[in-house]
């Protein structure tokens, strides 16, 4: 039986791994399918969609998750957290390969941890993401996946296909999206920093760094079932401190700290002694609430709180002066659903979902064009691409209703911008001689042509505008005749109503009019 806790464990911790790789390697359709089975089941993502936009399967998740871990303790972490899992693959390689042969107790860094956490809420609670964005476990490792393991997919997908055209077997290359500098060093900062700790040190990232595994780590300490140790049976041979790879287990006390286990149950098997079980247990009462770790946990906290303080008050200070969202010179345009700027920032995790899931690859990183509190979010980039007209993936599989997902009806009458048409640029003004460019891509017929000595000038009609950019995007001047000026609040467009054609009357006499 011990030994099928940890069987049933790591087979279904594959399964859920091998998910997320399809649903961030995987084509827009296949995304869309899987984000409505495994979303609801992250923590982070399911907590925001739940306040930002209260919808009945992310509640579930939460209420679910929350209860598991009320149960069960941190099991989330090796059970459905990928970020987690793949530090479980770091740890097995490292073993295997004699870089960490085992593992060893290690002190908790408390102060660390409860200072994270108390920042990350305080920021998020005062409308920056700032933190949850660069620490959420979920959106780091869809970062990973996107900015390092799909180029690497993709780099050798494109390689095959190159072989398999000698024999005359052709597939489709793979696109690569466009990825700025700054977002690609911090991703890989990243990626290099949780692999290093990893294979030093086990799951330290989750104990240290992640705040989502520092606030299930305080509900683990009051979870009805938990690992005991019984000391009567424990010989010290410290076999259970080897394969911990939380580094939780202190043999020499024969204590486990709960707020560290993240449930792998390797311990529960390694003991030959029986002295580890996994049963219904209450916390234990009588530790004295003036212990050296209860004061240090007092120091963090209030380190945590006074931070909070801080930075609650800089910011509620900037939202009574009116600086926060007053400047929109250079504002990001944001997808269809996202409802605008500001609501796109305040709930964007960055996670990237929408930038591996674009058709069109419009969709691309920023590092801080929504400022330090939206650091990472997307935006749409019309000098890459253009926003389809037919499409609207990115709001089926946003995971915490930063885009919305609306119907494609709806969509297509979304101005998240308006086309401004400059005339001291484009060639049909300053040189006197046909393009049509722009008035062959709009589908909105936002731009319309005047004929002129048989010279059609552009022309826009902006209340049809939606802002999709293909107009932009084919613009051959260099700066660019047309741009689109983002919207701060998405408006509704007017829909284009075609003209009936007048009807032709037969000359008088004739029967037909040829």
């Amino acid at each position: 039986m011990r030994c099928n806790f940890s069987s049933i464990r790591k087979a279904f911790s594959l399964t859920v791994f091998c998910l997320f790789l399809l649903l961030f390697l995987g084509n827009e359709n296949m995304a869309g399918q899987l984000s409505k089975l495994i979303m609801p089941w992250q923590f982070v993502p399911a907590l925001v969609h739940s306040i930002a936009a209260p919808a009945i399967f992310f509640i579930l998740g939460l209420c679910f998750l929350l209860g598991l871990s009320f149960l069960f303790g941190r099991v989330y972490c090796s059970f459905l957290c990928p970020l987690g899992i793949l530090q479980d693959f770091f740890i097995y390689f490292s073993r295997k390969l004699k870089l960490r042969p085992r593992h060893y107790f290690q002190k908790p860094n408390k102060i660390v941890r409860y200072s994270i956490l108390g920042l990350t809420l305080a920021t998020a609670i005062s409308g920056s993401l700032a933190l949850v964005n660069l620490l959420d476990p979920y959106s780091s490792f869809g970062r990973i996946i996107n900015h390092i393991g799909e180029r690497l997919f993709a780099e050798g997908f494109n390689a095959a296909a190159v072989f398999l055209a000698h024999f005359d077997f052709y597939i489709f290359p793979r696109d690569i999206n466009f990825l700025p500098a700054a977002v690609f060093s911090a991703t890989l900062f990243a990626f290099l920093l949780i692999l290093l700790m990893a294979v030093s040190a086990g799951r330290l990232y989750c104990n240290t760094v992640c705040p989502v595994g520092t606030l299930l780590g305080l509900i683990a300490k009051i979870a009805v079932f938990r690992f005991t140790v019984a000391p009567d049976h424990c010989n010290n041979c410290r076999k259970c401190e080897s394969v911990c790879k939380a580094g939780c287990i202190n043999s020499a006390e024969m204590s486990l700290d709960q707020s560290r286990c993240v449930g792998c149950f390797n311990c529960l098997y390694a003991c030959p002694q029986a002295a580890i079980d996994y049963q219904h247990s209450s916390p234990n009462k009588t530790e004295n609430k003036w212990s050296p770790r209860r004061r240090r946990f007092i120091v963090a906290a209030s380190a945590a709180a006074a931070g909070a303080a801080a930075i609650m008050i800089s910011i509620g200070i900037r939202r009574i002066a009116g600086n926060l969202y007053a400047d929109t010179t250079g504002m990001p345009v944001t997808p269809p659903g996202s409802l605008g700027w500001k609501h796109f920032s305040e709930t964007c995790t960055a996670c990237h979902l929408c930038v591996s899931a674009c058709p069109t690859k419009v969709i691309t990183p920023a590092f801080l064009q929504y400022g330090p509190s939206g650091i990472m979010q997307p935006l749409l980039n019309y000098e890459k691409s253009y926003c389809d007209y037919e499409c609207n993936i990115c709001g089926i599989i946003c995971p915490t209703g930063a885009i919305g997902p609306v119907p494609l009806a709806e969509k297509k009458l979304i101005q998240i911008g308006e086309a401004e048409l400059l005339k001291n640029r484009c060639i049909v003004y300053t040189k006197n001689q046909n393009c049509g460019a722009c008035l062959e891509v709009c589908p909105t017929h936002t731009l319309y042509s005047v004929n002129r000595d048989n010279i059609l000038y552009p022309e826009t009609h902006s209340q049809y505008c939606i802002g999709c950019g293909a107009c932009e995007k084919v613009c051959p001047t260099a700066p660019k005749s047309i741009i689109v000026r983002p919207n701060a609040i998405h408006k509704k467009a007017d829909k284009y109503e075609a003209q009936p054609l007048p009807a032709s009357r037969p000359e008088p006499g004739r029967e037909f009019p040829f």
